[in-house]
């Protein structure tokens, strides 16, 4: 049986902090045990997509392509900093990335790009895009990185611009979801144990105990 998968999606807000290199040296090695694929967020790429849109006149479809794109250049720049991540383009990759339980960055543009499933809207961003990721590929869980305050339910990150709009409903087909904050970091027990047991166990009860710092929320 192969390795589980996580997908750990690291914020552009992180962009510019010198807390997105520890992460990734810890994703790098850690949890060793399972494939690792790490979804960039937009960071200063998607925030000229934003600023140019009104502008140059994007319509809505084009403007969600770009951020797409800006997703794909904030990939290229973490892979450029972390060489023990490789590049994931497509289904294929992933199966290799697990195949030796390894670490990658995915491109998002092949799988996302012209994908009808993602709505062209800035309500999908790039959490929604990891959550629909994380659900197509069955990974085993879904660890959202964020420099913000994490704390709290689902509502409340929404409502506070933590998370899109769009994003529980994406979330939902993911068997363990949480949002965790940037700092500090876990140490590689408390990372293992955020993206859950290696081995799938029974289904989770109602009323789940008490995880680490952070919001959970899904199936588990």
């Amino acid at each position: 049986m192969n390795p589980p998968l996580v997908v750990i999606k690291l914020g552009g807000s992180l962009a510019r902090s010198p807390l997105l290199a520890r992460w990734l040296a810890l994703l790098a090695r850690q949890p060793a045990d399972r494939a690792r694929l790490v979804v960039p967020g937009g960071g200063p790429f998607a925030d000229a997509v934003r600023l140019l849109e009104p502008d140059l006149g994007l319509d809505a479809g084009t403007a969600h392509r770009c951020a797409i794109l800006a997703m794909q250049q904030y990939g290229l720049m973490l892979a450029s900093r972390a060489p023990g991540l490789s590049l994931v383009e497509d289904e294929l990759d992933v199966a290799r990335l697990r195949l030796r339980a390894g670490a990658g960055v995915w491109l998002p543009w092949r799988m996302a790009g012209r994908s009808p499933e993602l709505p062209a809207s800035w309500d999908v961003t790039s959490d929604s895009i990891a959550a629909w990721l994380a659900a197509r590929l069955r990974a085993r869980a879904l660890l959202v990185v964020k420099r913000a305050e994490a704390g709290g339910c689902l509502t409340a990150l929404v409502r506070r611009g933590v998370l899109d709009p769009a994003f529980a409903a994406f979330a939902r087909a993911v068997p363990r979801v949480r949002v965790v904050p940037a700092e500090p970091l876990p140490d590689p027990d408390t990372l293992a144990e955020l993206t859950g047991p290696l081995q799938a166990g029974p289904p989770p009860s109602p009323s789940p105990p008490a995880s680490p710092p952070g919001a959970s929320f899904g199936r588990s």
